[in-house]
C-alpha cells in the first residue's frame, strides 16, 4: 500500500513538473507591436487599429496588439529590416518595397499592369499572391498574412499640371525607396528622389522637392494640400499593402492565437478595402475645396513609356516573368 502511494506520489510530482510550464506558456502574453507610417487618420492605419483590437479581444488578452502609426517604429525599410531581424513583430511595406528584399514582388506593383481593383484582389488574395508570399516567407524568414490597400497612385506638384509625360520632365518628384515606382517616373521623363516619407512634407514647404506621387487618401490624410497646387491623375501605380509578421514569432504562439491573427488580419483588410474605395470621390471634393487643381490625364501615353519599367524589373526578377504573364490574364 506505502509503495503504491509512493508511486502515485512520484506520478502527480512529475505530472506537476511536466504541465507546469506548459500551464505557463498557455497563459502567455504575446505582445504585438505593429508599424505603420500613415497618420491615426488614415484608413490604413484605421484598419491596423480593426486588426489589433480583434486580436485582443478574441484572443481574451493572450494577445496585446498595438499599432503605431506616422514612423514611430521607424520608416518602411527599417521597419521591415527589423520584423526580418525579429526585434518588430508586425509591419506594413508596399510590394515593391519588398522587392529589395525578394525582387519578384515587385511584379506586384508595376505601372498599368491592373485593370481594377478587383483584378488587385483576384491577384494578391489568390494563387500568385499565395506563391509569392511563401517564397517571401523561405527567403527572408517574413510571413505575409494579408494585404490592405492604398488604391492608385497620383502625381502632385507645384509647378504644372501633368497632362502628358513631357510635363514632368525636369521635375523633382519624391519617390518611396520601391525600385518599381522609381523605375515607372522615370521612364516617363521625371527625375525621381528617393526620399523616406517622413521627410516629405518639410521638402516640399523647402522647395526641395517639386512633387511626389501617392495614392488620394494619403494626399488628403498627410496634408499634401497645404504644399502642393496641382494633382494629376495619372493613376500611375497600384499599391497593394502588405501585412507582415516574423515568422519565427508567428510559429512560437499557439494555432488557436496563429489563426486569431489570421482572421483578425483578412478582416481588417476587408475592410480597408471596402472604406477606400467608398470615400476616394469625397476625397477628390475635399482636396478640390482646400484649393488644389486637380486634372484628368489620357493614361495610354504614360502606359507606353512607364511599361518598360517591366523589362527593367524582369532583367533583375527572370522568376516575375511568369508571375507578370499571370497578372495580366487573371480575370
Amino acid at each position: 500500500m506505502k509503495a503504491r502511494l509512493g508511486i502515485l506520489i512520484g506520478v502527480f510530482f512529475l505530472v506537476g513538473l511536466i504541465g507546469g510550464p506548459f500551464a505557463v506558456a498557455a497563459d502567455k502574453v504575446y505582445t504585438i507591436r505593429i508599424g505603420n507610417v500613415t497618420p491615426p487618420n488614415n484608413p490604413l492605419h484605421q484598419a491596423f487599429e480593426k486588426m489589433a483590437a480583434e486580436m485582443n479581444e478574441k484572443s481574451n488578452g493572450r494577445i496585446k496588439a498595438t499599432a503605431y502609426p506616422s514612423g514611430q517604429l521607424g520608416n518602411l525599410r527599417s521597419m521591415t529590416e527589423s520584423v526580418q531581424m525579429g526585434t518588430l513583430e508586425m509591419a506594413t511595406q508596399s510590394a515593391g518595397g519588398l522587392a529589395a528584399f525578394y525582387p519578384a514582388m515587385g511584379v506586384l506593383e508595376l505601372p498599368f499592369a491592373y485593370r481594377s481593383h478587383q483584378h488587385v484582389y483576384n491577384v494578391v488574395d489568390g494563387p500568385i499572391g499565395q506563391e509569392l508570399n511563401e517564397k517571401f516567407r523561405e527567403k527572408t524568414g517574413i510571413r505575409i498574412v494579408s494585404y490592405f490597400m492604398n488604391l492608385y497612385r497620383h502625381v502632385t506638384n507645384n509647378v504644372r499640371p501633368i497632362v502628358v509625360p513631357d510635363d514632368l520632365k525636369g521635375l523633382k518628384i519624391r519617390v518611396p525607396e520601391t525600385p518599381t515606382v522609381k523605375m515607372a517616373i522615370e521612364a516617363a521623363g521625371g527625375n525621381p528622389v528617393p526620399m523616406v516619407w517622413g521627410e516629405v512634407y518639410t521638402a516640399l514647404q523647402n522647395k526641395t522637392i517639386d512633387g511626389q506621387e501617392n495614392p488620394i487618401v494619403i494626399i488628403w490624410a498627410s496634408k499634401i494640400y497645404e504644399v502642393q497646387k496641382y494633382l494629376s491623375l495619372t493613376g500611375h501605380v497600384y499599391s497593394p499593402t502588405l501585412i507582415m509578421i516574423n515568422d519565427d514569432f508567428y510559429q512560437s504562439m499557439p494555432e488557436d492565437l496563429q489563426e486569431i491573427v489570421q482572421t483578425a488580419a483578412k478582416n481588417a483588410a476587408e475592410w480597408n478595402r471596402v472604406e477606400l474605395e467608398k470615400m476616394e470621390a469625397d476625397l477628390l471634393n475635399k482636396l478640390k475645396e482646400q484649393g488644389m487643381e486637380i486634372n484628368e490625364v489620357d493614361q495610354e501615353p504614360f502606359r507606353k513609356m512607364m511599361s518598360s519599367a517591366w523589362d527593367e524589373l524582369l532583367e533583375k526578377a527572370p522568376e516575375a516573368k511568369d508571375y507578370l504573364k499571370r497578372i495580366l490574364e487573371t480575370r
